[in-house]
């Protein structure tokens, strides 16, 4: 993944100073608010578990004496039972607050249904069931007892002889409503959104606010109640969120030991946390306005400085097309204010070295002059010896026709002719060594080409000169100056091609013995003619049509040298 570059000083100072902050409100927002969160959420568990388990203890409370006389009379069964403190235990079983029935009932006496009518066993009258022991089997949900026109509860303890076999049982029938006659009179289940329910099957049994009217916890699919469901039936009290943060509700529960019942209770998450929802939300407020503070500071005190730096931004993509007019206005003495100053002076030294450019270093194609300066050796001082193809042009009878015309009239001429001139050499990428009075001494360099090609484009710019001196004699005769004849030597060979000079200044040149026959050769030539040498004539015989040839002995050359005087036969591809 690419790392993210800012676009304006702006932006990375304000991310630089403002991330910090904003990264240590976010990790103290959020700490504290878990912090505050946990504590809150804690004190509701402790203020709901407490009175869950109140409310549990209450009708455990109301439950406790039935089932004490329950395990009274089991503890009472023998062989030889006491029919006195059995019927005492009963009767005292019907006496009390809630019972509504209580019914004993033996696998050999009639059947039961009538008030107790099983009570006996079948060996007379008056006489009690033998069974050795009792033992709890079932305690059954509350259900409306169309004969008593109640809800009831039903507790039932099953009676065995010495062998462990079922020989009657015990039930007792309670009201319901006695039962949670505590819970439903407290304030918090008749405000709260609460329920009794089973603990296996989730059914409810009794329900107060928004779970009036429900049969079975789940039944709505909610996934908070899915997870109660689960938890109360494997543990015995507890605490589960739903889904947000803050959760949206919250359930609490706690078991019966008797009964196979739970207290639930929810509440919602948010009522609870508001406290802590409205300081969140006030963070947040504090938060972004600290963030707005400083963003201003930072705008206030840094758009000095990225303006001015905006500013050298864009003037150094003006000086990079050489416009030099406009400086910065310095408005300090720090260091931007020394940068701009240092921007400046760049700038005077850049016009210094363009204006010595443009004066002395603009005769070559600024496309070629790129290609040259990506030579390794293109800066420095020094050369090496390479194949190159020279061209030399010269005014014919340029001296005695200057001594005729006025120095205004001279220089008129020599600038129409060079104007003439000088861009054909630069088309043709060829590089002008030097002015010799109203001579071109140019060369050309095989940098990306073969030195056939290259002498291609040498002779090929000769004959483009030639051509373009009929051109300029035409505009010399409109203006009554006399017309111009050109000679023209081209050679080919080994020279020594770098940077010649100074490290002060220097200039790329060539220097060599052919450079002296070229010359020569240029002398040799008649007015409008181009000759060229064997070893030139040799690259380029395949495109140009030889007018005549002939030897000539050259100053310097100690044999005789055979010339050729060329003209275009068709113009090649550069």
């Amino acid at each position: 993944m690419r790392p993210y570059h800012f676009k304006t000083l702006r932006a990375r100072l304000t991310a630089l100073m403002v991330s910090p902050v904003v990264l240590i409100l976010l990790v103290a927002g959020i700490s504290g608010f878990i912090y505050a969160r946990d504590v809150m959420l804690d004190q509701w568990n402790e203020s709901v578990m407490l009175q869950l388990e109140r409310a549990a203890h209450e009708i455990e409370m109301r439950l406790s004496r039935p089932v004490e006389l329950m395990e009274m009379f089991s503890q009472s069964g023998a062989d030889s039972p006491e029919t006195g403190l059995m019927e005492a235990i009963v009767r005292q079983l019907e006496t009390l607050p809630g019972v509504i029935q209580v019914n004993l009932n033996s696998h050999f006496s009639a059947p039961p249904g009538q008030r107790r009518g099983g009570m006996r066993s079948n060996g007379g009258r008056g006489r009690f069931m033998r069974f050795h022991r009792g033992a709890f089997t079932k305690i059954a949900p509350p259900k409306i007892d169309e004969q008593l026109g109640a809800q009831t509860v039903s507790v039932t303890m099953v009676l065995m002889d010495t062998y462990d076999t079922p020989v009657g049982n015990l039930e007792i029938i309670i009201k319901f409503d006695y039962l949670v006659a505590d819970i439903t009179a407290n304030v918090w289940w008749q405000n709260a959104m609460a329920c009794i329910a089973d603990r296996t099957s989730g059914r409810i049994m009794l329900a107060s606010g928004l779970m009036q009217g429900r049969k079975t916890l789940g039944e709505t699919g909610d996934a908070l109640e899915g997870k109660l469901l689960e938890e109360i039936d494997a543990a015995s009290a507890g605490t589960i969120w739903g889904p947000g943060m803050p959760p949206e509700r919250i359930a609490g529960f706690h078991s019966l030991d008797t009964f196979p019942w739970a207290l639930v209770v929810f509440a919602d998450g948010q009522a609870i946390l508001a406290p802590i929802i409205n300081f969140r939300n006030g963070f947040v407020i504090g938060a972004a306005l600290l963030i707005l503070v400083i963003y201003g500071v930072i705008r206030l005190n840094v758009d000095r400085m990225s303006g001015i730096i905006r500013h050298l931004s864009l003037r150094a993509g003006t000086v990079a097309t050489g416009e030099y007019e406009e400086k910065i206005e310095v408005k300090s003495h720090d260091e931007i204010g020394r940068l701009a100053t240092s921007f400046n002076t760049m700038i005077d030294g850049l016009r210094e070295r363009d204006t010595i450019r443009n004066t002395f270093g603009r005769y070559v194609d600024p496309d070629f002059a790129r290609v040259l300066l990506e030579q390794p050796e293109a800066g420095r001082l020094g050369g090496r010896l390479q194949e190159v193809a020279i061209l030399m042009a010269d005014i014919r009878g340029f001296t005695p026709m200057a001594e005729r015309l006025s120095p205004e009239e001279t220089i008129d001429i020599l600038n129409r002719y060079f104007s003439a001139i000088i861009p054909l050499v630069q088309e043709h990428r060829g590089i002008i060594v030097d002015f010799i009075g109203d001579a071109i001494l140019a060369f050309f360099e095989p940098v990306d080409q073969s030195i056939e090609a290259t002498a291609h484009r040498c002779v090929q710019c000769a004959f483009d000169m030639q051509a373009a001196m009929d051109r300029l004699n035409r505009e010399l005769v409109d203006i009554d100056l006399p017309v111009l004849r050109m000679g023209i030597g081209v050679h080919s060979g080994p020279v020594v091609v770098g940077n010649i000079g100074s490290q002060a200044r220097k200039k790329y040149g060539i220097v060599g013995a052919s450079v002296n026959i070229t010359q020569r050769i240029q002398g040799e030539a008649g007015v409008g003619e181009t000759v060229v040498s064997e070893p030139v004539i040799a690259k380029v015989r395949s495109w140009v049509s030889v007018v005549r040839s002939f030897s000539a002995t050259l100053k310097g050359v100690s044999t005789q040298v055979k010339l050729y005087v060329v003209h275009s036969d068709e113009k090649p591809e550069r």
